[in-house]
């Protein structure tokens, strides 16, 4: 559900690399970008391995939830700045998602407008 805040995961163990990809259905190759790109941070342990804490799990979540609608990174970014800074997030994927949906819309109604003079074309 998007716009509840997961805060049953910030009291979780410790959660592995592996594991985050899984439990996100995530790529190792997604993580890595997440967390190039400064969205994340993945702290290590003795060994060198990955492991993500609460916090970071919570933004997993986040993450997770937004690119599958679709969401730009940078509007993702906003939504957890907003959730860390004053607990918002929800409110501001609300809004992110809500004008996504405007958008899509909007590209429908101009494919739609474009099907029938193609379809007579190809006929």
């Amino acid at each position: 559900m998007l716009g509840r805040r997961p805060d049953n995961l910030h009291h979780l163990p410790r959660l592995g690399f592996a594991d985050a990809c899984r439990l996100f259905g995530m790529t190792p190759r997604a993580l890595r970008f997440y967390e190039e790109k400064g969205l994340i941070e993945a702290r290590r342990d003795r060994l060198n391995h990955r492991y993500y804490d609460g916090w970071t799990r919570q933004k997993l979540a986040w993450i997770s939830r937004l690119r599958s609608v679709s969401l730009p990174l940078r509007d993702i970014r906003q939504v957890l700045e907003a959730d860390q800074r004053s607990g918002a997030g929800s409110q501001l994927a609300l809004r992110k998602l809500l004008a996504r949906r405007e958008e899509l819309a909007r590209e429908l109604a101009a494919a739609e407008s474009l099907l029938p003079s193609l379809q007579e074309e190809a006929a």
